[in-house]
């Protein structure tokens, strides 16, 4: 008896059914839809939104007598995308809506279109675009003291090096605002190239290295980089890691030596124990303050230009006015003068004269 209760009831839902949304019983369509709106997260009509913001988007639709309605949808961006998931509306004739929220990506750019699909069991389908885009916001300076918030051992190096307090962490890597409020890497610059370093490390426009009273200019590092073999092949981070300083930490400035890329180099005439940057990037630079008289001349910073071209006169490494660095088809180079009487002057080794170093220059490596 219980069986065939439930079977009649079932029977008279299902015509009930029919008499609802049978297109046959009434030729009237069920569904109208009225309109999408876009709006910010407090219902005020827009169409320009900036990434990070929460949007809602609503729909308004019809039934046309009673019935039953869905609706899903799709967000697509230039650069991301959102479901609306599913939502129903069973009613009598009359207006509807229904809203989602969606939260725009803070990577978010350019126009987005939302697409929503409207349908009933009848099979009737309704689809409806509306579109808005969204406008990236420009990055303010907020000062490096906010950096170090989040990077304070990074800051605590930083304001060891000559580049504080006037380099700050937004000079190289650009304003931070949008990358603090965020914290994505997207929206921080991380220009790993010589040139971005070259844009405070050179002069003129870095193809020439200016020269006065028999020494290199200072502040041309990137200059002298370039126009080496080093500076086809590398970076100036590949040796140098900018957070630190050279002259309070060396062993974390200098990110390799230069036997991790010359490992087959050898070195005699008992020298071995001499590093590297002794003779190949002497103080061949003038800042303030010279030393030494003649040949025996140094300057109080270090060149960037390690190649020694051991045949060449001094005078040879200035062009003929003495205002620039000499470049051959090699690039540029320094003398022996430079590489071997800056500490043979009888102080800092024993004293040795510019035909006696150049003679023996290239026996050191074998």
């Amino acid at each position: 008896m219980y069986k065939q209760s439930k079977l009649i009831i079932i029977i008279l839902l299902t015509a009930l059914q029919c008499l609802l949304f049978s297109k046959t019983a009434l030729t009237v369509e069920v569904l109208s839809f009225n309109d999408i709106t876009i709006t910010n997260n407090l219902g005020e009509p827009q169409t320009e939104f900036a990434p990070g913001n929460v949007i809602k988007i609503i729909a308004s639709f019809s039934l046309e007598r009673p019935g039953v309605a869905v609706l899903r949808g799709t967000v697509t961006g230039e650069n991301w995308t959102a479901t609306l998931p599913l939502r129903f509306r069973l009613g009598f004739a009359g207006d509807y809506q229904v809203t989602w929220t969606v939260d725009i990506p803070v990577t978010a750019a350019g126009n987005t279109q939302v697409e929503i699909i409207l349908f009933n069991p009848l099979q009737e389908r309704v689809i409806r675009s509306a579109f808005f885009a969204v406008v990236p916001y420009d990055a303010e300076y907020i000062g490096s003291a906010a950096c170090s918030l989040c990077h304070p051992d990074v800051f605590a190096e930083w304001v060891k090096t000559l580049h504080s307090p006037f380099v700050g962490c937004e000079v190289c890597h650009g304003p931070g605002s949008k990358h603090v409020l965020t914290q994505s890497p997207q929206f921080i610059k991380i220009n790993t190239s010589s040139k971005q370093c070259g844009l405070c490390h050179s002069r003129n426009d870095g193809t020439v290295i200016e020269a006065e009273d028999g020494f290199i200019k200072n502040q041309q590092q990137y200059n002298e980089f370039i126009a080496t073999k080093h500076g086809k092949v590398l970076e100036c981070v590949t040796c140098h890691n900018p957070h630190f300083s050279v002259s309070t930490d060396r062993s974390k400035a200098i990110k390799v030596n230069c036997k991790e890329c010359h490992p087959t180099q050898k070195v005699d005439l008992l020298m071995e124990a001499i590093d590297c940057t002794q003779c190949h990037m002497p103080f061949a630079v003038l800042k303030l303050q010279s030393t030494g008289n003649g040949l025996y001349r140094k300057g109080d910073q270090r060149t960037h230009i390690v190649r020694i071209k051991t045949q060449a006169n001094p005078q040879e490494m200035f062009t003929a006015g003495g205002n620039a660095i000499r470049q051959d088809a090699q690039g540029a180079f320094i003398t022996d003068n430079f590489s071997c009487l800056g500490c043979h002057n009888g102080t800092d080794a024993r004293f040795e004269d510019f035909e006696s170093v150049r003679k023996t220059t290239t026996l050191i490596h074998y």
